[in-house]
């Protein structure tokens, strides 16, 4: 078995830099993103996970350990949003708990969002280790370094929601299960389940790991593992069975069970909801070279079409070179462990996409669904590019130039070459198209998705601000793909838009409406036209002469 790279001090020092820099990257850059839809519902759960906290405190100070446990309790502050576990709304609440009610270093808002770069951070030094284990410390840190200046990324990274937690636990959980192929130790299997185990706290997503990695080790059991004279037959097939697996269920599941206290209560009940109501997803409408993606079945290539077209051309080298290298490498591999490691991984990466390609599986919320396998695919292909260049500055650079300095300066020229690319989408990253389909422009020309979430008002809000009577009445387009009714709430609870202004549902009662440019929101233009008078914006959003979102005013 190949002996893997082992961290040194330095790399502690390096994991813990390069998480510290991403941390105040993506808080720092927090200003410059909406709340999208999605955290208007989840920063709603964590506020009332917040409540109780207090409530913990309040009566354990009591001496009473049992009240903020009981079912009237749970249900009191778990039943919203029970669609999802509560760990990430958990720690939400416990951040706005902490960090804003007691001790008030952060704005309610900005409390949920420093947890969310704290993730940003630990999946910084999860990409570092990988790196590093697998390949080289010059990989561990460039790949660390370059994930996060992809625009989808960069804008992931902020939000109070579940997918890059989830990228976290995904990338972590394969990455640990390879470790313990190569050690087969126990503390690395049950740090496996309990990273497992806290995976699926935060989303489904990962209940998909065991499907993918059980049926790979028991095909490569059949053709290799099998013959080995200690686990053949029944008895020696059990044993050979990884000590993983067992505890994904003696560890996981009640690791998982621990973190979701609703459905400590009616157990069966409750969880065979959350199962149908994943299982009947709502869809929502997308647009794929004009086509209207409303109902299945859906186009095998949506998934894959939109990896080519939403990445830095940079990363999809990385990608196509990470591809190449897990299926070389699968092939080559003449020790059957490593052969597992590769193909795990290579699994690992492309299920995401593969499973959104199925044509009865709903589309919803852009790529973010399926980059969970990004991490461990660009890392490998990271490695594959820099060997490459390596040797071809060996074979034409003079010899007076090193070939590891001129690797450094080339992937730096790289990285300060994505910088405008996330500067331009730095308040809209969901909507970042590649030069491949021509950025923006080309994407708009070819009648692609546009944006998602209703998010992106910050742009108009200076104007709403500045033009808006004392106790105006602005329309959010809350029914519609617009903004979230909670998320305007705490817009107004942060500073962002005046306090005096209200928001509403209700076109006919409102003074000024924001408008979200996507094709199925084209009827409410019209309406917007009908109702104010006027259809020409006060304020509008825009990149590359493409608009997003627009601010009108009802004309007398």
């Amino acid at each position: 078995m190949k002996e893997l790279n082992k961290f040194e001090k330095i790399d502690y020092i390096l994991a813990g830099l390069i998480g510290i820099i991403v941390l105040l990257f993506i808080y720092c850059t927090s200003h410059l993103i909406g709340f999208v839809r999605d955290e208007g519902f989840y920063m709603r759960a964590a506020s009332l996970k917040a409540d109780w906290f207090e409530t913990i405190e309040e009566n354990f100070l009591k001496g009473n350990f049992i009240t903020p446990f009981r079912k009237e309790t749970i249900d009191k502050y778990f039943k919203y949003n029970r669609e999802h576990p509560t760990l990430m709304k958990n720690l939400y609440g416990f951040s706005q708990y902490l960090l804003h009610r007691k001790l008030g270093w952060f704005s309610f808002a900005g409390s949920a969002r420093f947890m969310a770069s704290i993730f940003a951070m630990l999946t910084a030094m999860m990409i570092y280790l990988f790196g590093l284990k697998f390949f080289n410390r010059f990989t561990a840190v460039s790949s660390s370094l370059l994930f996060f200046l992809m625009p989808h990324i960069f804008f992931h990274s902020h939000l109070v929601c579940f997918d890059m937690p989830i990228l976290f636990f995904w990338t972590g959980t394969f990455v640990l299960y390879a470790l313990y192929l190569v050690d087969r130790k126990f503390k690395t299997a049950l740090a496996t389940a309990v990273f497992f185990g806290l995976g699926m706290a935060v989303k489904h997503n990962v209940f998909f790991i065991p499907v993918t990695i059980a049926p790979l080790w028991f095909v490569i059991y059949l053709i290799k593992y099998r013959k080995y004279p200690q686990w053949k037959g029944i008895k020696g097939f059990f044993k050979s069975i990884p000590l993983v697996f067992w505890l994904f269920v003696f560890v996981s599941l009640p690791v998982y069970l621990s973190q979701w206290p609703w459905i400590w209560y009616d157990t069966v009940d409750r969880f065979m909801w959350y199962f149908n109501f994943h299982a009947q997803h709502v869809n929502y409408t997308n647009y794929y070279f004009g086509m209207e993606l409303a109902r299945g079945p859906f186009p095998i290539s949506f998934p894959w079409g939109m990896t080519l077209f939403t990445t830095p051309v940079i990363h999809l080298i990385f990608f196509i070179a990470g591809l190449y290298y897990f299926v070389e490498r699968t092939i080559k591999e003449k020790e059957w462990r490593m052969k597992e490691i590769h193909l795990t991984f290579l699994v690992g990466s492309l299920f995401p996409i593969a499973l959104i390609s199925h044509p009865d599986v709903v589309i919803f919320g852009g790529i973010k669904h399926w980059f969970t396998g990004y991490p461990i695919m660009m890392t490998a292909g990271i490695f594959v590019v820099s060997n490459g260049c390596v040797l071809l500055f060996k074979k034409y650079l003079p010899e007076k130039i090193k070939p590891a300095m001129a690797l450094s300066v080339l992937f730096t020229v790289a990285a300060i070459s994505l910088i405008p690319l996330n500067v331009k989408f730095s308040m809209r990253g969901a909507a970042f198209f590649n030069k491949l389909i021509g950025g923006a422009q080309g994407a708009a020309e070819l009648r692609m998705q546009r944006n998602f979430w209703g998010y992106d008002i910050l742009d108009l809000v200076s104007e709403l601000n500045r033009t808006a009577p004392r106790g105006s009445v602005v329309y959010v387009m809350g029914g519609y793909e617009g903004l979230n009714w909670n998320s305007f709430q705490y817009l107004k609870g942060e500073g962002i838009i005046r306090e005096d202004i209200r928001g509403t549902n209700n076109l006919g009662g409102a003074d000024f409406a924001f408008f979200f440019y996507e094709k199925q929101n084209e009827h409410m233009l019209n309406e917007i036209g009908l109702e104010f008078n006027s259809l020409k914006p006060l304020a509008i959003t825009q990149t590359d002469s493409v608009f997003y979102s627009a601010l009108f005013r009802r004309e007398k």
